[in-house]
């Protein structure tokens, strides 16, 4: 998963592992703290496996080194974009791998990973109003206490609901400004 996000990164300019996992941080659904026995052994994987190399800081005072992506890296990178995403609790944080990467696939790629995310997105809100129906109609026939209880819940799924919304909106944007940018290349 990791990986995915690291040469993405790389594709288009050199970065220190420093601020490589603070990308990695910022970028995670949801945000969590990546550690330097977590980042640095993924760095030294990645540089065996020939995807990116280590290369002297321009800053010659402070002797730092700056990954950067190989030509192997670069196919490994669109290997990487085409992969089905699992439907598991790190999809969203795959996703948005993908999405900091679409600038490096062609446009027919960024549209299948769009169709992708909008399906996916699609099954949860499915299941988020059949789950929201039940709560409802079983509401009317409950206790007080538990009827609180259901109520709150209501309100949680009244928040999944609303970011499924939002996460179509997005798509839907997305794909329209993906039309836009095929229409200006047709014309020119």
């Amino acid at each position: 998963m990791y990986e995915l996000l690291i040469l993405g990164i790389l594709r288009t300019h050199k970065m220190s592992g420093y601020k490589l996992g603070q990308v990695l941080e910022s970028s995670l659904v949801p945000r969590r703290v990546i550690s330097n026995g977590v980042m640095y052994p993924l760095l030294n994987r990645l540089t065996k496996q020939g995807y990116i190399e280590e290369i002297a800081s321009q800053d010659e005072s402070r002797n730092k080194k700056m990954m950067q992506i190989t030509e192997l890296g670069k196919q490994r990178f669109q290997e990487l974009m085409l992969l089905p995403v699992a439907m598991d609790a790190k999809r969203e944080s795959i996703y948005r791998f993908k999405f900091r990467g679409m600038s490096g696939v062609d446009i027919a790629t960024q549209r299948v990973i769009l169709n992708e995310y909008a399906t996916a997105t699609q099954t949860d809100l499915d299941v988020y109003r059949h789950f929201q129906a039940h709560l409802q109609a079983q509401l009317t026939n409950e206790e007080p206490t538990i009827a609180a209880s259901f109520e709150a819940g209501l309100r949680a799924l009244d928040l999944s609901i609303a970011i499924c919304k939002t996460k179509q909106d997005w798509i839907k944007q997305y794909q329209a400004d993906l039309e836009q940018k095929e229409n200006l290349n047709a014309t020119e």
